[in-house]
């Protein structure tokens, strides 16, 4: 440890002082430091809790410094407001004395970037840079860096693309550097991705450098094994297991993953009755509770010593909310990545992660070990990136919206040369046949709805869905939470949500509104938090590992007259089920997580003219349309572009890359009799 901070010391001697202090972990910074000190753009991979942030910050600080930089000089972009709050606690504590205002918040929540004079560092959502860098772009004038954390939640889906536009806006938008060798860089720091170099290309450019530092930690498991039976609540009989394991093993903390929010919410309210009275409090944190309950929930898990919190995804990101020393899968993740995401939220000061399993009624001990083997071997899950028309469609009406409320329209040229990025006039194009856009004397205008939607602010945003209906709190006349669903008896009184240690009595206004009253002693019924997106399939790389714990060979296929097991996931096997069609190998075809059944007639197809029927198929866009939409990553504005452009948009969505690598793995097709009996539970 002395020697590093003595490497360190010469490294970066105007900082030191200033920056560092005892608390501040140096794990993997020797690897990524002298890159970035360079002004080199990175993308570092380091296993969780492994002090990515500080090795990303501590050098971009150093050159904040050397380069005598006056204004705000690096944006660090993170995936949610929870983990940009938590950010800002952490740099706080590692900026001391002299550096008390360098770190500021822009989110939905927190908007504390005022003056950008002697600023250092802004922490940011997505959305909310979008809005920062259109309305006020003066503001990141002289941003040399960029930070992008957590990189994977965001690759492949259309919140990273607009990110990587909003990048680039704010890369050609920044004024000259006083120094040449001051150049803007960007960093990109993840925990859980394959094909770093592919990944590394996309967002920081062909010349970017990829380093990899640390071992995933140990992974130490167990297993609760729970009988259903019909007519029970599973979560009350999972609660009460679960109960029963924590009197016995004695955690100081827990998380508790579900998958759903009705599931947080009804197994937190079961499980906070087994445990009245003892030592743990029960928390409930999850996407139906505003800001403020979310924040006091990880304010209470940090700041006290014991407490068991049930959590969505919410919690999958990075936040470090107190030494939990347990991570209990109530329900078992779809997907390797999400695994390793809330599996690296516990035990954050050792080198074991604790995971405990809970048996589910359709949530296997396989399944777990499943998962475990799979994040024990590194293999992750697939992730295709395409250029959606549906993502620039959002920042063509934001640059032609705000260039028109400034008394100007963009012309065509204009409009790519402020975006920062080429690709943009077709879909300007296309918005101006459908009717989104006028093309005013050479100027694009955004229709009226279009402008109405701007004026609002409603245009930062890629994400489907709506806000949610507001659930108001009497005592305070605050909204509190979103999305209850009382039933249609909610005037009895009887309905009760579990907030804040609390059951609170739902209440239906008669102007339709929803109100919580008073606290109450017992609950007849439990209202429902509805649900804001569909179930996930199964990941191909966990397909494997149950194909492998069920003693079977993934790289195999299995061809019976009813089945061919293919292992390949539910996307990758709507196309096998495609071409089978196409080529007249059968009838009546389902496609699922393990493969494809039906009609199959008596000849059997190689992997080569599988992989042919791949090649031509791919070159004639012949996929048939309804197919290739399901693999459409669904972003807010893709219903508003025409049939053509959302076509092509569809088309460019199929993971061909992702489809050939596997079906190079494949050893082959083995003509079995009963396959489909032998590896139903795959």
């Amino acid at each position: 440890m002395n020697e590093t901070r003595e490497r360190l010391r010469r490294m970066m001697p105007d900082a030191f002082p200033l920056f560092f202090d005892r608390r501040m972990p140096y794990r993997g910074q020797a690897v990524v430091m002298p890159d970035i000190v360079k002004g080199r753009d990175v993308l570092f991979a380091s296993p969780t809790a492994s002090g990515k942030t500080e090795a990303a910050v501590t050098p971009l600080f150093q050159r904040h410094l050397a380069y005598h930089r006056p204004v705000l000089s690096t944006v660090y972009i993170a995936p949610t407001k929870a983990l940009v709050n938590d950010l800002h606690q952490r740099l706080l504590k590692y900026l001391v004395e002299p550096h008390p205002d360098a770190v500021a918040r822009y989110t939905g929540d927190r908007h504390e970037l005022g003056r950008i004079e002697g600023r250092f560092c802004v922490l940011v959502t997505p959305e909310a840079l979008d809005s920062l860098q259109l309305r006020r772009p003066e503001s990141l004038a002289w941003v040399r860096a960029v930070i992008v954390d957590e990189i994977h939640q965001l690759h492949g889906n259309p919140r990273g693309q607009q990110l990587r536009h909003v990048i680039d806006r704010i890369r050609r938008a920044c004024l000259p550097p006083r120094s040449g060798k001051d150049r803007f860089q960007t960093v990109g720091m993840t925990a859980t991705l394959d094909d770093m170099h592919e990944v590394a290309r996309v967002w920081l450019g062909k010349g970017a450098r990829v380093r990899q530092h640390g071992k995933s930690r140990e992974i130490r498991t167990e297993w609760i094994e729970i009988e259903y039976t019909d007519g029970k609540d599973g979560r009350r009989v999972q609660a009460a297991e679960l109960a029963h394991w924590i009197n016995r093993a004695l955690p100081t903390k827990c998380l508790v993953f579900t998958n759903s929010r009705d599931a947080a919410h009804r197994l937190a309210f079961h499980l906070n009755r087994q445990l009245k009275g003892k030592r743990w409090p029960v928390h409930l944190h999850f996407g139906a509770l505003k800001a403020a309950e979310r924040e006091k929930v990880e304010e209470d898990m940090r700041r006290k010593r014991h407490g068991i919190c049930v959590a969505t995804s919410t919690l999958e990101i990075g936040i470090d909310i107190g030494d939990v020393d347990a991570i209990v899968l109530a329900d078992l993740p779809s997907t390797v990545s999400a695994f390793l995401q809330r599996i690296g939220r516990g035990n954050r000061r050792t080198g074991i992660c604790r995971v405990v399993g809970v048996a589910t009624p359709n949530g296997s001990e396989t399944h777990f070990r499943a998962l475990v083997d799979c994040g024990r071997l590194g293999e992750l899950d697939d992730v295709h990136e395409y250029d959606r028309a549906s993502v620039r469609f959002q920042q063509i009406f934001s640059l032609c919206w705000c260039s028109t409320r400034r008394g100007r329209g963009l012309s065509r040229p204009e409009l790519e040369q402020v975006a920062g990025c080429p690709g943009h006039v077709p879909v300007a194009e296309d918005m101006i046949d459908v009717g989104h856009l006028k093309d005013v004397g050479g100027a694009l205008v955004p229709s009226d709805p279009l402008m109405e939607e701007g004026d609002e602010g409603r245009m930062h945003t890629v994400i489907v869905g709506n806000p949610g209906k507001p659930v108001r709190d009497t005592r305070t006349g605050k909204d509190v939470m979103v999305d209850v669903d009382s039933g249609d008896d909610a005037f009895r009184g009887d309905s009760v949500v579990f907030i804040d240690g609390e059951l609170r009595e739902v209440i239906e206004g008669r102007d339709g509104s929803t109100y919580l009253g008073e606290d109450v002693s017992s609950a007849d019924r439990l209202a429902r938090i509805l649900p804001t997106s569909p179930r996930l399939p199964m990941s191909r790389s966990l397909i494997r590992g149950l194909a492998r714990q069920a003693g079977k060979d993934p790289t195999l296929w299995l061809w019976s007259p009813q089945r061919l097991q293919t292992w390949g996931g539910e996307m990758f096997n709507l196309l096998v089920k495609a071409f089978l069609e196409q080529n007249e190998f059968g009838s009546s075809f389902e496609e699922d997580d393990g493969g494809v059944s039906g009609l199959l007639v008596s000849r059997v197809p190689s992997i080569d003219q599988v992989r042919q029927w791949a090649f031509r198929v791919e070159q004639e866009g012949s996929l048939p349309l309804d197919l290739a939409s399901r693999f459409v990553n669904r972003s807010r504005y893709l219903s508003r572009l025409s049939d053509e452009m959302r076509e092509n948009e569809s088309r460019l969505a199929v993971p061909w890359r992702g489809f050939h690598r596997w079906l190079d793995s494949i050893k082959g097709i083995e003509n079995r009799e009963g396959a489909e009996d032998a590896d139903s539970d795959t």
